[in-house]
């Protein structure tokens, strides 16, 4: 595992700053853009950072694997394909939350320059912005794990194609999911708007977060079995 470890931090190290880079450019436009609108605008630099975060960094490190040959390399070297498979669903997570948590943080730096606008950087405001950011990764992650699998099986190029239309797909269901006329969503925006407490909210990212690791685990351990059966 260490050895994996190492392989992917040798990748991660030539990616890290391109996607900050386009991650700080995207909060700054979006929270300029948006921050006359109250909480909600103020939130959106975060929410889109954290949203795209995931997806950035799972293309990113399927694009150099397949550009520079590391995926066939890798395959010779003295490691299992479990482990490969563990450690790049590690870094995806764990890059996606330092992203989101990065994000929150200059949202809080950014607060008191809005304070004109009647933005009071409240303690409400903040665990709103960072329940919203959390919540925004995890939904984006789950979107990940239904796509990995096409990566390490069908590779970059032709999983980027599968997952185009995967990702359309699960956005046209969403939309459809967070309807009006869906009693479900009505229920749960209900209980969003209507109770506003902090034990709600996080409550509601809690639940989230079960759905996201369950899923880890499954698109994991299918990743895992497609890859080992695939001729590199």
């Amino acid at each position: 595992m260490k050895r994996a470890f190492m392989s992917e931090l040798a990748i991660a190290r030539t990616l890290i700053p391109s996607i900050a880079g386009v991650g700080l450019f995207i909060f700054v436009v979006l929270t300029l853009a948006n921050a006359s609108d109250g909480d909600s605008g103020m939130s959106a630099g975060a929410c889109a950072v954290s949203a795209m975060s995931p997806i950035m960094v799972m293309s990113s490190l399927a694009g150099f694997d397949n550009q520079n040959g590391w995926e066939r390399y890798r395959a010779t070297l003295p490691l299992t394909r479990k482990d490969i498979i563990c450690v790049r669903y590690l870094y995806i997570v764990v890059f996606s939350a330092i992203m989101a948590c990065g994000a929150v943080l200059l949202n809080i730096i950014a607060l008191p320059f809005f304070n004109s606008a009647g933005m009071a950087s409240t303690g409400q405001t903040i665990f709103e912005i960072a329940i919203a950011s959390a919540a925004s990764m995890l939904i984006s992650l789950m979107m990940v794990f239904l796509a990995q699998p096409l990566f390490f099986r069908f590779g970059h190029m032709e999983a980027l194609r599968l997952s185009v239309g995967l990702f359309a797909l699960l956005g046209c269901l969403t939309m459809a999911a967070l309807s009006s006329s869906n009693p479900i969503s009505n229920w749960l925006m209900s209980i969003a708007g209507a109770n506003p407490d902090p034990a709600v909210l996080g409550c509601l990212c809690a639940g989230i977060a079960v759905l996201a690791l369950a899923l880890c685990a499954i698109s994991c351990a299918v990743s895992t079995k497609v890859y080992r059966v695939r001729d590199l």
